[in-house]
């Protein structure tokens, strides 16, 4: 009997020693601790001292539920068992937050898992106290008294062994301070001024040379977040550098320029490159085939590794910050145990790769917004794309006059990265994600490479009635004039004959409205693009009797057509078509729709005798991200594989057709 008590004693004394250890910890962890590898490191000592707890509560359940069951202390037997019940639950949740993580997704776990721990603390407290009380006059009073001596002694143990772990801990987290290694660049080039990286407008914290593998480590990332990474693997952001588009024009400005001044691309479509120093003589850019900046593009670390935005002019006019060290990051053998660190306590993963300015426009602006100076066409100051200040005067962003607002504030990321459904860890409570397809026009690519899903995906984006073309019904000339008087009503809810008559010149008008783009359309690289309207007019028997916006033998649009672009020129005027932007100082001729604007194209032909009732007018707004004599060019050194036309919109109009009108005397009388 005295070996079974003295062995309850001892797992009593595991329990209350372990468990004051567990409690200590994840306070500190909770309530006191800034995120950071020391409360990686406690999480991780939490962890180990629960599952030592759990052992000891196990073993000492069994030993105690033995010895006190005939008790007749109902009390007493409940709060014990309630204290159990909170274990259990303790336990579960512990070992599911272990496995899956404190995430965003777990949020509801956690909170469970703490109120199990303030349950489980009353629980106890009113057992011991209850037994206390319960037994001072009976025989087992000695015992219990040597039970709480006993209590007592593992108490002031655990705060002991807590207070030694911590200071440990904290010496720890000074041995492995974040030192992060300053990267030479030997005889680095600075031809644009003392910049580093200009002429682009990136800079990193301290103004020093990244290490590539603090940037291009997106495999890494997606070791963890499967679900984002599968989505971003097929997206533009990854083939951003091995664009065969991109390679081509890297190459170009490389051979007229200089690698130097590839720094204005590369930190928009290889920051891997720009930042680690690698645009100097004797190094390689984005588009050198091979390298890890060709193969990541914008890359993860591209985007979240950005804690602060300088302005909205773009050209990568953002700061860079490499991510702060984890617990055992850097230790051979020990990575796995890293990842259960990040796992268990992920607030500085999340506070420094997902801050607030990651959600607004002006981050995406960054990039999205682009200007060449004197410094790269020896010329001056020309602003190119813009989708940020288009997107500020649109009705999407609410901070304009109210009056014109759309109904609820759109920026950049509501359109192009939705929240989806993903299996990831960053995963919200209802399973979904930011989407990293980031869809947007750029059909070409998602063909070229075989993102069939992506493709797929983009025509649909596309098609999702963002703009729309409408053929006005055309009136005509056979009204009757009357000198009866028509009620206003009458002749409101009149509506004129819509037909054409046979051999007079008819009028179609066409209205093409941007209602659900956020900015111009089109926009991005709109020197490449077309965007044109095809307006067919075919009599009954489908013979042709007018065309516009049809494609000619080489796949170039016939000059008649009403297209949407840019057409961009240098110094003397000729067109810079190419995309050699190096030479832009202007353009000579810019189509786009404003968001929430309306263009009309008026069309007039003639209807021949031969044409038969009824006609049929087809209008179809048409998108293709490269002209054929550009896409021709990328193909003499690279291989773009498709250059896919989408259909944005279409409308069709069946009209009667009616014949001339003889006008006789002095046109009063009318006949058929």
């Amino acid at each position: 009997m005295k070996d079974k008590t003295l062995r309850e004693n001892g797992y009593l004394r595991g329990v209350s020693t372990s468990l004051l250890i567990v409690l200590l910890t994840g306070v500190l962890n909770q309530l006191f601790l800034p995120p950071g590898k020391l409360s990686q490191l406690l999480s991780l000592v939490h962890l180990l001292v629960s599952i030592i707890w759990g052992s000891c509560v196990f073993a000492y359940v069994v030993v105690h539920t033995k010895r006190t069951l005939g008790m007749r202390k109902r009390g007493v037997s409940l709060l014990g068992v309630l204290a159990l019940l909170c274990a259990v639950s303790l336990v579960v949740t512990g070992g599911y937050l272990a496995y899956d993580g404190a995430l965003v997704a777990n949020e509801k776990v956690l909170s469970v898992h703490r109120v199990a721990s303030y349950f489980l603390i009353a629980s106890l407290v009113f057992h011991v106290l209850y037994h206390i009380l319960t037994s001072r006059d009976t025989p087992s009073n000695g015992r219990s008294q040597a039970y709480m001596t006993g209590i007592w002694r593992s108490s002031l143990n655990g705060v002991l062994i807590t207070l030694v772990v911590a200071a440990t801990l904290f010496a720890a987290d000074k041995y492995f301070m974040d030192t992060t290694p300053s990267i030479k660049v030997t005889d680095y080039a600075f031809p644009y001024g003392d910049g580093k990286f200009a002429p682009s407008l990136a800079t990193t914290t301290n103004d020093e040379f990244v290490p590539i593998h603090e940037i291009g480590n997106s495999g890494q990332c997606i070791t963890c977040h499967i679900g984002i990474g599968e989505q971003w693997l097929a997206s533009a952001h990854k083939h951003a550098a091995d664009d065969p588009a991109y390679v081509r024009n890297i190459n170009l400005l490389e051979s007229k320029k200089g690698i130097e001044a590839t720094r204005y691309c590369e930190g928009c479509h290889a920051p891997t490159a720009l930042l680690s120093g690698a645009l100097t003589p004797g190094g390689e850019h984005g588009g050198v085939k091979g390298t890890l900046q060709n193969k990541e593009g914008v890359g993860c670390m591209s985007c979240h590794g950005i804690n602060e935005i300088h302005s909205t002019r773009g050209v990568a006019s953002y700061n860079f910050n490499p991510k702060s060290k984890y617990v055992f990051e850097s230790t051979p053998g020990l990575e796995r145990l890293s990842l259960l660190a990040l796992n268990l306590r992920p607030q500085q993963h999340i506070q420094e790769l997902s801050p607030d300015i990651q959600r607004t426009a002006e981050f995406c602006s960054t990039c999205h917004t682009q200007f060449m100076d004197a410094a790269m066409n020896d010329w001056g100051w020309v602003k190119m794309q813009d989708e940020y200040l288009a997107w500020s005067k649109s009705k999407f962003n609410l901070g304009k006059d109210g009056r014109s607002n759309h109904s609820e504030q759109k920026n950049c990321q509501a359109c192009h990265m939705p929240r989806i459904a993903a299996d990831d860890p960053a995963a919200d409570s209802e399973g979904k994600v930011r989407s990293h397809y980031f869809l947007g026009a750029n059909a070409a690519l998602a063909k070229h490479f075989g993102h069939d899903e992506v493709y797929a995906l983009t025509k649909d984006f596309l098609q999702q009635d963002k703009v729309s073309i409408y053929i006005e019904p055309p009136e005509n000339n056979t009204s009757q004039e009357t000198d009866l008087f028509v009620s206003l009503d009458a002749g409101a809810k009149r509506k004129p004959p819509v037909s054409f008559i046979r051999g007079n010149e008819n009028q179609v008008r066409i209205l093409v409205s941007n209602n659900g783009v956020g900015h111009n359309f089109p926009a991005g690289t709109i020197d490449l693009s077309e965007s044109w309207i095809e307006f067919k007019v075919l009599d009954a028997e489908k013979n042709e009797i007018f065309s516009s916006g049809h494609l000619l033998e080489g796949g170039e649009i016939e000059n008649s057509a009403t297209v949407y672009k840019e057409v961009a020129v240098d110094r003397f005027g000729k067109e810079v078509w190419r995309h050699d932007l190096f030479n832009m100082v202007g353009k000579s001729f810019v189509n786009v729709i404003p968001a929430g604007g309306i263009d009309t194209v008026d069309y007039q032909f003639k209807i021949p005798d031969w044409a038969l009732s009824p006609i049929h007018l087809s209008a179809t707004l048409k998108y293709r991200k490269f002209n054929p004599k550009y896409f021709n060019w990328v193909n003499e050194k690279e291989t773009f594989l498709h250059n896919p036309i989408i259909e944005l919109s279409r409308d069709t109009l069946v009209v009667k057709l009616e014949k001339a009108i003889k006008v006789s005397g002095r046109g009063k009388d009318r006949n058929d």
